[in-house]
């Protein structure tokens, strides 16, 4: 049983809860979707990207087993995805069985269902799908935030051809200065060819900045263990910055 419905403004009644999304700190990666479990939980972070995700994410009025899931189309217009949670969808069955979390596996069958329809994912994350098992799998990070919360994400060197962040410190160090002033913020970080515990191309969650101490505390989803690091090391180590502070969203809030 899988459901998808153009174009759609939906009355959000049955939100995910607060719990729900408090959730997404202790669920683990099971696949390459790094980008989507890093870029949830950095939402979680904020009043206004916990307000994104009870808006795009909610239970069904008529059966609380359906989870369904809002993505936007270029247009910006929403499609709905309804996942069950107490049946198997079919060719889902290794999700199922890998990934405990139903939210998190509803929006992976959700991403996956509007990539099978629309070819979106940038081309460079297209051409790894054949050694993957799910489409869901290999997607920058600024390609989901955009379908997932209708805004364009803040991007540092994200497509660009740099090994690293060194090139980039000065602003870099601008979006740091802000976010140690703030806290408010929802922005992931990700390495490239560079290797990081045991991977390339994987993406962080940005926990805290703290310029007085100069080091940077970031998470990754496969062990959810933080790891902080002086700032210099970190301009050494990841490729690019994408995310939000709160006011980036609080439009999407105002028009709820």
């Amino acid at each position: 049983m899988l459901g998808c419905i153009n174009s759609v403004y939906p009355v959000f009644k049955a939100s995910i809860t607060d719990k729900d999304i408090d959730s997404f700190e202790h669920a683990k990666q099971h696949f390459s979707d790094c980008y989507l479990m890093t870029t949830l939980e950095t939402l979680s972070h904020t009043e206004n990207g916990r307000n994104v995700l009870k808006e795009q994410i909610e239970y069904d009025d008529n059966n609380p087993k359906l989870i369904n899931c809002y993505l936007y189309k270029e247009n910006g217009e929403k499609d709905k995805y309804t996942i069950p949670t107490n049946a198997v969808v079919s060719g889902y069955e290794k999700l199922y069985k890998q990934q405990p979390n139903e939210i998190i596996r509803s929006m992976d069958i959700s991403v996956a269902e509007y990539e099978k329809k629309y070819k979106s994912k940038p081309w460079i994350c297209r051409v790894t799908d054949k050694f993957k098992t799910y489409p869901f799998e290999n997607n920058l990070p600024s390609h989901f935030m955009k379908i997932f919360t209708g805004v364009e994400p803040r991007v540092i060197a994200e497509t660009d051809f740099n090994l690293d962040l060194e090139g980039y410190k000065d602003e870099v160090m601008e979006l740091f200065k802000r976010m140690d002033e703030e806290k408010e913020h929802s922005f992931v970080i990700g390495t490239g060819v560079k290797m990081l515990d045991g991977r390339t191309w994987h993406v962080y969650v940005i926990e805290d900045v703290d310029l007085n101490n100069n080091t940077i505390t970031v998470k990754e989803k496969r062990g959810n263990n933080p790891r902080t690091m002086h700032i210099d090391t970190a301009l050494k180590t990841f490729k690019f910055i994408v995310g939000y502070f709160n006011s980036d969203l609080a439009k999407k809030e105002s028009q709820q």
